[in-house]
């Protein structure tokens, strides 16, 4: 056994490894960037089903009107509810707030917590509001669409207040 005392890599050794990884990583960069934003879209999706589910429920328990407002205003949106009349997400007067007049919590999302997802409202394109009934849980039936460049994801709202979520491909969720 000779051992020269010698260790590590050549030159061409290190210079192929770098090579290699170089190649690795451009090829892998797209579909990172496809998984990642495909990954926001579900769960905007599923937050916005999650929050339509909360506000109905919650005029369900506590028997009052809840008003589910969504604005939308080029790239920036948000929603949030409140009981008794609409709000305005995206206000900083506490008369306007998404509050509940039952536990005082803020309940509003929006387009800076999923870059890259666009949310339009199927009815009117700025603004829009579902309104659950305490009675029974209806609602003024409507449907949001969810996007970004890989995919689309659309939230329905019936007028018997269920909430189910679907998409056209059919990919992520059952078909529209």
């Amino acid at each position: 056994m000779d051992d020269t005392g010698v260790s590590g890599f050549t030159l061409v050794e290190l210079l192929v490894t770098l090579a290699v990884l170089a190649l690795l990583v451009t090829v892998a960069a797209p579909a990172m960037a496809s998984f990642l934003d495909k990954a926001r879209l579900r769960s905007a999706t599923q937050t916005l089903a999650q929050e339509l589910r909360q506000a109905r429920n919650h005029a369900l328990s506590h028997q009052s009107t809840i008003h589910f407002s969504v604005s939308v205003r080029a790239q920036q949106w948000c929603y949030g509810w409140r009981d008794g009349s609409a709000c305005q997400c995206d206000s900083h007067t506490p008369a306007s707030q998404c509050r509940t007049a039952h536990d005082g919590r803020m309940h509003t999302q929006g387009s800076a917590d999923f870059p890259a997802v666009q949310l339009t409202a199927n009815r009117r394109p700025s603004r829009d509001t579902v309104v659950f009934s305490p009675l029974r849980g209806t609602a003024t039936g409507t449907a949001f669409s969810l996007r970004n460049r890989y995919a689309e994801a659309r939230v329905i709202v019936s007028p018997l207040g269920r909430i189910r979520i679907c998409s056209p491909a059919g990919r992520e969720h059952s078909v529209c």
